[in-house]
């Protein structure tokens, strides 16, 4: 590199891979701050005994970790290499998404007239629960991944498994509060909260335990400060639950966490990926859409189901694009984080 005055280096003066390593950095700290932010101050507004709700921020952090996180996934229909991988997928991305906004448009516009037993609802919620703990956690695998990718490392598989634990622990903790509060007249697990809450213990410290293991099996993985960072938070995403009182406070601190990681990711995914206005004009299509939705779908059990199969939809959908054991997942992501997977700057 040509000599230069440090307090002044300009972005042409940097060679390939002192570039890739800054956005290294940005991408690691944009990260690690996305994840802190919910996870860290949710609790802290629990523990002043903050009334849930009452602030517009928290609001618009719900809104935009809830509903902007799902619907985020309509811009990656804009990006080109994203629709090729698609291609390959019609059922999948094409007609499953179909259905579903069909179903919700049906449901929207008679939604109020259908009869559905309640007890039909809280089975498919319970299982929506499930696969939403799971769906989380499979991220957080993803960015820890990621991290030990960036110094050469592979993480072991039997990782992802022993991190499922804490993720159920979650999961059961929250139930009854949960189920509560989407459907008050499922009563039957509220009188058991403390059983609830006593089995997610046994579960967390059960899955810290598994996961320790793994780490002290590889220690050369998780030597590494990120990747120890991201295997932590793994485990402490889903700590509100045990710690916290408040159930909103709980659960939304992760929940959001979630949403801010997603996006922050599927911004930079699509970022050289397709026209930005299409990209754009489909995420606020989406946004707007699950708005009017979210108005329209308390006390409506159709509506809520519709809701329920939406964000499965996203579940589906995000685990083939994001799926680093096949190959044109592989070969999209690692070209479009290419500064993370390849440490040297050079395009593959």
């Amino acid at each position: 590199m040509a000599a230069h005055d440090p307090l002044s280096l300009e972005p042409a003066e940097l060679t390939e891979p002192d570039t890739a390593a800054i956005r290294r950095r940005q991408f690691h700290l944009g990260l690690i701050t996305a994840t802190l932010l919910p996870l860290l101050s949710l609790p802290f507004l629990a523990a002043v005994e903050a009334p849930f709700g009452s602030s517009f921020m928290l609001g618009l952090a719900i809104f935009i970790g809830g509903v902007g996180h799902v619907a985020s996934t309509a811009t990656v229909y804009a990006d080109q290499g994203a629709r090729e991988l698609m291609a390959d997928h019609p059922l999948r991305f094409k007609v499953v998404p179909l259905v579903t906004i069909a179903f919700t448009m049906v449901c929207l516009a008679w939604g109020a007239s259908m009869t559905i037993p309640v007890n039909v609802v809280a089975g498919f919620f319970l299982v929506h629960l499930l696969w939403l703990h799971y769906h989380y956690q499979k991220q957080n695998y993803g960015l820890i991944a990621f991290a030990a990718a960036g110094n050469g490392h592979s993480v072991p598989r039997v990782l992802a498994t022993a991190m499922l634990l804490p993720a159920l622990a979650g999961c059961v903790v929250m139930i009854p509060a949960l189920v509560a509060g989407a459907l008050p007249e499922i009563v039957v697990f509220e009188p058991y909260r403390p059983i609830f809450h006593t089995i997610g213990i046994i579960i967390y410290v059960t899955g810290a335990l598994a996961m320790a293991s793994v780490i002290m099996r590889k220690p050369a993985v998780f030597r590494d400060p990120l990747t120890g960072t991201y295997t932590a938070g793994a485990l402490l995403f889903f700590l509100p639950p045990i710690l916290l009182d408040n159930p909103d406070y709980a659960f939304w601190s992760y929940a959001i966490a979630h949403g801010f990681q997603y996006l922050f990711m599927v911004r930079l995914f699509t970022a050289n990926g397709g026209p930005k206005l299409l990209m754009i004009t489909a995420f606020l299509i989406a946004v707007a859409a699950g708005g009017l939705f979210l108005h329209k779908l308390a006390g409506n059990h159709a509506l809520f189901l519709c809701g329920i199969f939406l964000t499965w939809v996203h579940f589906i959908l995000d685990a083939k694009l994001w799926r680093m054991s096949e190959n044109k997942p592989r070969r999209l992501i690692t070209k479009r984080f290419a500064f993370i997977f390849n440490p040297t700057g050079t395009q593959r």
